[in-house]
């Protein structure tokens, strides 16, 4: 039975709120533009890769999407399709320099890959969380 009582189940939790809400977006391209798309898919990653994280007491240095799958591939295989899209994603913000952050706004043709970068680490948070769909 799954222990709900874990604190990375809040986690796990947010982000099948967020993803729901991403993949909803799609029908709404009047309100969700494709930065908010790429940054709600951005979060629901976040979510997923914590509660992954916090259920084996793991934490990663940051919190950028390249420190997210990296430390996700020091315990787990990451499909290859899956790294390039979320380097893809953490290309578009690099807002932690503090010499020179880069903002390049997502496009209307990005919002697919998100959406898939999105899937495929809720299916790995399903997964590594032992949680039937």
């Amino acid at each position: 039975m799954l222990d709900t009582n874990k604190e990375w189940y809040t986690f796990y939790q947010d982000g099948v709120k967020l993803h729901k809400t991403t993949k909803g977006s799609i029908k709404r391209p009047e309100i969700f533009t494709p930065v908010i798309v790429e940054n709600l898919a951005a979060m629901s990653i976040e979510k997923y890769f914590m509660a992954i994280f916090m259920s084996k007491d793991r934490l990663p240095a940051n919190h950028t999407l390249q420190d997210l799958y990296t430390e996700a591939q020091t315990f787990m295989a990451l499909d290859p399709s899956l790294v390039e899209i979320l380097e893809y994603m953490n290309s578009l913000q690099q807002i932690c320099s503090v010499l020179a952050p880069t903002i390049i706004p997502a496009q209307e043709e990005d919002i697919p890959k998100f959406i898939q970068a999105v899937d495929m680490v809720a299916a790995l948070a399903n997964k590594e969380l032992e949680i039937e769909e």
